[in-house]
């Protein structure tokens, strides 16, 4: 079985309070339904390209739309998010906790932190693996693949993750990651999808909003609500306070047993 994640992030730009990752994973069957389904929307709607950016500001393809019709629009691609995948996730990340909790304080000479950008990759990645875990068909794991937007200044880094986790399992004889690639938006409509779920997750985030019906908001917990039969549903991730000083004791205590581990004892 294959399985393709397509992520997309808010809140990357300066003075924003999080920093946003959002994305689906579907099969090859389901993403084809969608695409069917996302171009009747466009017909429906009159658009081609969605950007949240030009949605918005009522730009590019919105450009003269009133407040109802940007509500309709809205209202049908949170329906669309609630049957159509296999899984959802978004990631937050508190951007004052992120540079206080993870990039201050205490920092071993040869640890590499995870920039916000890869960090909330990271997050969407190891989710994912998790779910692709659940789904063994025959016997085997399914392959995972991910896409992202190209020209991201910290693509650079989320590509450095993921193959570092691909070699990691690969190590323990899990070969689930496939690639990671990279698409322009304008002409990749799962993308566009992501770029929405991505806004509606940092729009959460940033003003505490309740979330759509059909997503779970898991603030400091892996356990998730039960679906009802045929919903995909969102799993949304943030860190409890004080979670980032805990993930990065646990980083560096995991860095400093690796160094043990290799250090040569001579005989007595």
């Amino acid at each position: 079985m294959i399985l393709t994640a397509y992520l997309d992030e808010s809140g990357t730009h300066a003075g924003s309070p999080v920093t946003v990752m959002a994305g689906m994973l579907a099969n090859a069957q389901q993403w084809d339904a969608f695409d069917a389904t996302f171009q009747r929307l466009k017909r429906k709607h009159h658009f081609q390209i969605f950007h949240t950016k030009k949605f918005k500001k009522k730009d590019g393809d919105f450009h003269g739309w009133n407040d109802g019709q940007c509500l309709h629009l809205m209202s049908d691609l949170a329906h669309l998010t609630a049957s159509s995948f296999t899984e959802g996730v978004s990631v937050t990340l508190d951007n004052a906790d992120y540079e206080l909790e993870f990039r201050g304080g205490e920092k071993p000479r040869k640890m590499r932190l995870d920039s916000r950008y890869g960090f909330c990759f990271r997050n969407c990645l190891i989710f994912f693996a998790l779910e692709g875990i659940k789904r063994v068909h025959r016997g085997r794991l399914p392959k995972l693949h991910f896409v992202l937007e190209s020209g991201h200044k910290n693509a650079g880094d989320a590509l450095r993750i993921f193959n570092e986790m691909k070699a990691e399992l690969e190590s323990f004889g899990c070969d689930m990651l496939a690639e990671l690639v990279f698409a322009d938006k304008d002409k990749c409509d799962p993308l566009m999808m992501a770029d929405f779920l991505a806004h509606m997750a940092y729009m959460m985030g940033q003003s505490g909003g309740r979330a759509p019906d059909h997503w779970r908001v898991v603030p400091d917990t892996t356990t998730a609500l039960k679906m009802r039969r045929g919903e995909s549903g969102i799993t949304h991730l943030r860190f409890k306070p004080g979670g980032l000083t805990e993930l990065k004791g646990a980083l560096i205590e995991r860095l400093n047993a690796k160094k043990a581990s290799k250090v040569v004892r001579p005989w007595h």
